[in-house]
């Protein structure tokens, strides 16, 4: 969850992944009221400061694929030489009721579907149980789960 001050008397809690208002809770003043374009551009503002935190694997691997649940890339050591790894996702991503979070031992492919890297980024895109019957598409940026220990994918 991510923290965030819309002003002197008002804080939203956020889910680190999506960033939208549904997934926002706002606490504070019962007086505070915002506009649309406020929390928009506040929503912004976290998506922001959210993706430029996580630097994760991608910095330092490149020719990211996905096969299944297994993640591979050709990683950069600390002496500079590049070879590749592979890390079983299922191993650091779980599925909380339709929501893809980072976890040890997470076992997301238990209860989700589907399960893609969006086209060029490290996103992925998963059809995942919620625990009401539903499949909702869920998604998870894996820099946030995933590093480069020395040239291997690690939780």
């Amino acid at each position: 969850m991510i923290l965030h001050q819309l002003s002197k008397y008002q804080m939203a809690v956020c889910h680190p992944v999506f960033m939208s208002l549904a997934d926002c809770t706002f606490t504070g003043s019962a007086n505070m009221q915002f506009t649309s374009f406020q929390i928009l551009a506040s929503g912004l503002m976290l998506f922001g400061a959210s993706s430029a935190v996580a630097s994760g694997f991608s910095s330092s691997c490149n020719s990211v694929s996905l096969s299944g649940s297994i993640l591979y890339a050709d990683c950069r050591s600390e002496s500079g030489n590049y070879a590749e790894s592979a890390l079983d996702t299922a191993n650091c991503v779980a599925n909380y009721d339709g929501n893809l979070s980072c976890a040890s031992g997470g076992g997301y492919t238990g209860s989700c579907t589907n399960c893609a890297l969006e086209a060029g980024t490290t996103y992925l895109l998963c059809d995942c149980k919620n625990g009401s019957g539903g499949d909702p598409a869920s998604v998870i940026d894996l820099n946030t789960c995933i590093t480069n220990s020395n040239g291997i994918l690690s939780c």
